[in-house]
């Protein structure tokens, strides 16, 4: 681990819990480290799995202080989460992130995580940091998400330090003031229902914006796509000619997949040929235990591929381009292989299966697992500049193509019914917004059919898409 001026993250490939002793023992290795100047000598060695094995855990983040050592309240933290819910250890990293942001700016104002002996609450290391964030939002230097995140993790954290047996932190005044609100919805069965939240006087609040977001709520701010950007990012796609980036922006524009789940199809569901499918659209099971990845590993959702989205993604993968490509990944022709791989072999982002898989194996894995960057870089550099040459001040992030998918679809509906509201009154017994949302993109797809209907509108005049 090299050390730093200030807080830095380390990730361990793979990180095994370990019991201490005194004394030697079968297959103990011996330890001898200094503490504080004093020498420290003692044996560990390598839990034993049991059935869960949840004593082993790739691609562990740690949280390290300015002069390289653990911070070890954050890491003990963190393996803490892991315990809790070991095949979720790929959540960890945007935590660790955050607690290296706020011992960073713990460190800059000479302030200990643990010193809360203020009497002034707003000289506390809590109050203070919320200050700090609540700055960078107003200086335009940080997006409300982003801080709400960032004081949520050390929220918990010190939850956890205040809970924890092991740990037996008390602060000598209180970190924050609890509070508790209660929110009605009404359940899949038409009952009301109360649900009860615990927030706190840290949580930030921005008030409301003037304007109104003419775009869509999801997760972030999205904004669908204009029928003219539409047209010019397929054509901007296809003349920078990489069939793997302008297939990943087929897949979520035509089935509104989010970038995870596109980009961690298996290449197995596209091996039959179209002729064999019974019936269209063409429902893929996607969600824990299938490889391919869903949102908070939400299961059972079907992304509904269209025909003519199938059939090229079919030929893609029967080209010799996939087929090379496969050949120099460790899976080759395994029906579990990507679908889009590099051109080293490599996926462009890693399934959640396949990183909580190396917990049951031996396999070396990679100190850090790929989330998409290459598909984000090659937009910011490659497709923005090509579709600015004609279509100046042209912007878009990936995900804004699920926005599109939508609006596109909403189009559909008001040119189909005339009133929007008369269709989705046909839709408001579905029994829970999970089920809607999954037979919404069904029939949005099915608008589609073949290749006509809305999509006719925004193809390229003159262009065509295979």
């Amino acid at each position: 681990m090299s050390h730093s001026k200030v807080a830095s993250l380390h990730t361990l490939p793979i990180a095994k819990l370990t019991k201490v002793s005194r004394c030697p023992g079968q297959d103990f290795l011996p330890v001898n480290h200094q503490v504080r100047g004093e020498v420290v000598k003692y044996w560990r060695a390598v839990l034993t799995e049991g059935p869960m094995r949840w004593n082993t855990f790739p691609l562990f983040p740690l949280v390290l202080n300015a002069d390289g050592s653990l911070w070890e309240p954050a890491c003990l933290w963190l393996l803490d989460r892991a315990r809790a819910q070991p095949l979720k250890v790929s959540s960890l990293p945007p935590l660790a992130r955050d607690l290296k942001d706020y011992k960073i700016f713990l460190d800059g104002l000479f302030l200990a995580w643990d010193n809360f002996l203020a009497v002034d609450k707003y000289a506390r290391p809590t109050y203070l940091y919320r200050s700090h964030l609540q700055t960078q939002i107003d200086a335009g230097m940080m997006e409300l998400s982003t801080a709400r995140r960032r004081m949520s993790s050390v929220v918990s954290f010190y939850r956890y330090l205040m809970s924890s047996e092991q740990m037996r932190f008390i602060p000598a005044n209180d970190p924050w003031v609890d509070r508790q609100y209660g929110f009605q919805y009404r359940d899949s069965k038409g009952f009301n229902r109360i649900h009860e939240v615990q927030s706190t006087n840290l949580s930030i609040r921005v008030p409301k914006a003037d304007h109104v977001w003419e775009g869509i709520i999801d997760g972030g701010r999205l904004r669908p796509l204009t029928a003219d950007e539409q047209r010019s990012l397929i054509a901007g796609l296809k003349a920078l000619g990489n069939r793997e980036f302008e297939l990943m922006h087929y897949v979520s524009l035509f089935t509104g997949a989010r970038e995870q789940t596109a980009l961690t199809l298996r290449w197995g569901p596209f091996q039959k040929s179209p002729s064999q499918i019974k019936q269209w659209p063409f429902k893929l099971l996607c969600g824990p235990g299938t490889g391919i990845d869903t949102k908070r590993d939400v299961p059972n959702v079907y992304l509904a591929i269209p025909r003519y989205l199938y059939e090229w993604l079919h030929v893609y993968a029967r080209t010799e381009r996939a087929q090379h490509r496969r050949s120099k990944s460790e899976r080759a022709d395994h029906s579990s292989n990507y679908l889009f791989l590099t051109s080293q072999g490599g996926p462009y982002y890693a399934a959640k299966d396949d990183i909580n898989a190396v917990t049951f194996s031996s396999q070396v894995v990679r100190r850090s697992a790929p989330i998409g960057q290459g598909l984000r870089e090659f937009i910011l550099e490659r497709v923005v500049p090509e579709v600015r040459r004609t279509l100046p001040g042209f912007r878009y992030r990936f995900h804004d193509l699920r926005a599109t998918f939508g609006m596109n679809w909403v189009d559909h509906v008001e040119s189909t019914f005339g009133d929007r509201e008369a269709f989705f009154g046909r839709v408001s017994n579905f029994e829970s917004s999970c089920g809607t949302e999954i037979r919404l993109q069904q029939t949005a797809i099915s608008s589609f059919g073949n290749g006509h209907g809305n999509w006719q509108k925004h193809k390229p005049t003159g262009a065509t898409i295979c």
